[in-house]
């Protein structure tokens, strides 16, 4: 019966102003689902989130070594390999090495319900290079002027690599540190597997930490480039006058 009053009460108040009753129940209605809140969606992967992936981060300088096995004539072919061409008397000599940095993510899967989730564990980082070799002509007679002066010179080439390195690592380290921090465990899709997933966090670290190491590479060729100068060449070749 309280509902047939209430009712009736609705009906006479709509009638009152003009407007009809079943239109005032409809908007009521559509107020009501208006101030419901939305559901959350629940990402199954959540309790995962607290899991925070190892950082395993290395470097080196590489074991330098000396080659003499090239005369001028071939040394000039292979310049070539290097980070700068070298002009002048310095072409009897030249430094060489390898830059490289990789990146592999290591993951683990758990099953929750119906889903699939791919854990990050940890990250194994180089950034350092290999095979440092500093190369003198084999028609550089030892023991002379000429020879101490160009290995000398090359041996310069070698501590800017070191130099250089030194000053990023640890930026670049602090960037994986700083990607570690917020990466977070993820779901397999239908269309996609747990080595997909993995892929795609792995490229997540290596687009983040790019330009930084671009930054190192572009100052390592910098600073070589200080050394080379025609000025630096004619100074240096007048030493052993």
């Amino acid at each position: 019966m309280k509902n047939l009053v209430l009712t009736s009460i609705i009906c006479i108040f709509s009638i009152i102003n003009g407007v009809n009753a079943s239109e005032t129940v409809e908007d009521a209605i559509v107020e009501e689902e208006k101030t419901v809140p939305e559901e959350k969606v629940v990402d199954p992967c959540e309790r995962f989130y607290v899991i925070k992936p190892q950082l395993n981060f290395r470097s080196s300088y590489g074991e330098l070594t000396y080659n003499h096995d090239y005369d001028q004539e071939n040394l000039d072919i292979l310049s070539e390999q290097g980070i700068t061409k070298e002009e002048g008397m310095f072409t009897a000599g030249l430094s060489l090495l390898d830059v490289d940095w990789s990146v592999s993510l290591n993951t683990i899967t758990r099953d929750v319900g119906e889903h699939t989730c791919v854990i990050p564990a940890s990250l194994d980082v180089f950034v350092g290079y290999r095979n440092p070799v500093i190369y003198i002509s084999s028609d550089i007679e030892e023991d002379t002027c000429e020879y101490k002066l160009i290995k000398r010179h090359e041996q310069q080439h070698q501590q800017i690599n070191v130099s250089v390195l030194e000053h990023y690592l640890p930026t670049i380290k602090k960037a994986f540190e700083n990607e570690l921090s917020v990466l977070k465990a993820k779901v397999v899709e239908d269309d996609k597997t747990s080595d997909d997933i993995t892929d795609e966090m792995n490229s997540e670290y290596v687009f983040a930490v790019r330009p930084i190491v671009n930054r190192f590479q572009i100052t390592l060729q910098l600073e070589h480039e200080h050394l080379d100068t025609r000025e630096n060449y004619e100074y240096e070749s007048n030493l052993c006058k």
